[in-house]
């Protein structure tokens, strides 16, 4: 159980710092960084969104679009790679907004009921 923690927070803190990396545009340190992510855990989107905006900084939007589908492909609920694939593939394309995927998403008032059919299995449903 102990290893699973320290996997954790080494992946947090790799994540940390690659997006502090991109935000200084240090894109050398930023790929180490993600490369790492993504040897720990490839099944996770994360390191597939921080590759698509280290190229959307550098300017190759064509890459950065495939690496937030590929972000997106492997968890549809990621909001993060949601959102900056719409926003690169917008006709008024806007790099002010870039989503990290590191904050938690408060403001969405989104509620669900949990509604149980006749077999007693429970599903939710947006309200």
């Amino acid at each position: 159980m102990l290893v699973i923690n320290c996997e954790s927070d080494y992946y947090k803190e790799e994540m940390n710092k690659a997006i502090y990396c991109l935000k200084i545009y240090d894109y050398i340190s930023a790929k180490k960084h993600i490369q790492n992510i993504i040897i720990k855990d490839f099944s996770k989107p994360q390191g597939h969104n921080l590759l698509g905006i280290m190229y959307e900084l550098q300017g190759n939007l064509n890459l950065a679009r495939r690496h937030y589908r590929a972000s997106y492909s492997l968890d549809p609920t990621f909001e993060a790679a949601s959102k900056n694939l719409e926003r690169i593939s917008s006709f008024f394309y806007n790099s002010e907004d870039i989503d990290y995927g590191d904050k938690i998403n408060l403001n969405d008032k989104t509620n669900y009921n949990l509604v149980y059919d006749k077999n007693n299995i429970g599903r939710l449903v947006k309200v």
